[in-house]
């Protein structure tokens, strides 16, 4: 989810820039001669205001880039090692569900963040059939749903 609202993003401030119109400057070219012709640090305070336009707006973009793409790693790098987990003790993480308690499950809840109580211990009991045959990614959202 979160990549793809960092793809629409992205995408919207793409779509939302105004092209640039290119201008061709010929030697002879009278219109331009007088403005360039006696110095090379000439400041315009039109172009001044457009490339500070740009600049700032390049910037807000990586740093929302930035935010967004570390936001991404760091969901995806809790949900591997939950993943993780779950693959290493799944045997154990279902028998402490039948049994509504164990240090497995409560583990895992942790790691989930999720509230580890004895009502939501007797909830996953009494779901137990439909958890256990559950791909590991199906499991840990059913977890979040009944806990």
């Amino acid at each position: 989810m979160t990549k793809t609202l960092l793809i629409i993003a992205l995408f919207g401030s793409i779509l939302s820039a105004k092209p640039v119109d290119t201008k061709v400057m010929r030697a002879k070219d009278s219109g331009y001669s007088h403005h360039y012709s006696n110095s090379s640090h000439h400041h315009d305070t039109r172009e001044d205001i457009l490339s500070s336009s740009a600049e700032a707006t390049s910037q807000i973009s990586v740093a929302i880039f930035i935010q967004a793409t570390s936001e991404v790693t760091s969901q995806g790098s809790h949900h591997s090692a939950r993943l993780s987990y779950l693959d290493n003790n799944r045997v154990q993480i279902t028998k402490d569900i039948a049994q509504a308690k164990g240090e497995h499950l409560e583990t895992l809840l942790t790691m989930m963040e999720l509230p580890n109580n004895p009502k939501n211990l007797k909830n996953l009991q009494e779901n137990f059939e439909e958890l256990i045959y559950l791909s590991h990614d199906d499991f840990l959202e059913k977890l979040k749903v009944l806990v």
